[in-house]
């Protein structure tokens, strides 16, 4: 006998096609006859990496009837635009958060304050200041503090910003 992991992974929707401009109370009432798992907290929106809203959105539910009873809402419309919602899960919602804008449009620093929180306990203090810089990538002459970011995420670059200006843990 095989255990269901859908438990583990909760019950949500990711719903596609939001005006830009709505609001966790909108959604709420789009999904007024479903048990939204913690109200309005249960309403995660996708934002892009500048902070603005993408049309999407998860939302969180109580159970998998919920999420069936939530997916006859597809093609409904909210205003004069329809809206799409496909079954997913916290896993699907907890992936996309990662990897897309930040969670509101109030945090949008592309990972800056990231950096500077990084090299804040530091024994050594680094100004840190924001200027993207071109390197061409046949370029093997680096300045102090460049790091080549090609193929890196953001910890990896850190680390290796860290290793070039010689700040250790």
């Amino acid at each position: 006998m095989m255990l269901s992991t859908e438990g583990r992974e909760g019950f949500a929707v990711k719903v596609r096609g939001l005006p830009w401009s709505c609001s966790a109370d909108e959604v709420m009432r789009f999904f007024s006859d479903h048990k939204i798992q913690n109200g309005t907290s249960g309403i995660r929106f996708i934002y892009t990496r500048e902070g603005r809203s993408s049309g999407e959105a998860f939302v969180e539910l109580e159970s998998e009837e919920e999420v069936n009873l939530a997916l006859k809402k597809d093609r409904e419309t909210m205003g004069h635009r329809y809206v799409e919602v496909f079954k997913s899960n916290s896993v699907e919602m907890d992936w996309m958060l990662k990897h897309t804008g930040p969670n509101s449009p109030d945090t949008a620093n592309n990972g800056f304050e990231e950096i500077v929180q990084f090299f804040s306990g530091s024994s050594r203090v680094a100004e840190l200041k924001f200027e993207p810089t071109m390197i061409p990538l046949e370029s093997s002459w680096l300045c102090s503090g460049q790091v080549p970011m090609i193929g890196r995420g953001l910890a990896e670059g850190i680390i290796a910003l860290a290793g070039e200006l010689g700040l250790k843990g």
